[in-house]
């Protein structure tokens, strides 16, 4: 009986033991500029190009919400909507240091 309790405690504390010190002095942070971009849009008819303008920071990935239900990942980005309209564009850049920018713009697809 005695051994069965012991067990899970022994396990635990030779998982803990195993571990090595955490040692923030040693860890190396990335260093990162925050991202920012404004959006720029170019129309054929229904065919629209989106893409970043005045980017700064670290940029790593983009995701877009094209206003419609549908959503893409990358720079530039290619959409045709199915009707005209008036459709709010949002992004969300993030860089590998976790920083998030967020922003939309309305446009007007005819």
């Amino acid at each position: 009986m005695m051994i069965k309790r012991i067990g899970p405690l022994c396990f635990i504390l030779c998982l803990f033991a195993a571990c090595e010190p955490y040692d923030l002095r040693r860890f190396d942070f990335p260093k990162c500029q925050a991202p920012e971009a404004g959006i720029r849009f170019k129309q054929d008819l229904l065919e629209v190009e989106f893409s970043l303008t005045n980017p700064r920071g670290d940029i790593g990935s983009v995701g877009w919400d094209l206003g419609d239900g549908r959503t893409r990942v990358g720079n530039p980005v290619y959409h045709r909507y199915a009707k005209p309209g008036t459709y709010t564009i949002s992004i969300v850049i993030a860089n590998s240091c976790n920083d998030v920018f967020r922003t939309s713009r309305t446009i007007t697809i005819q």
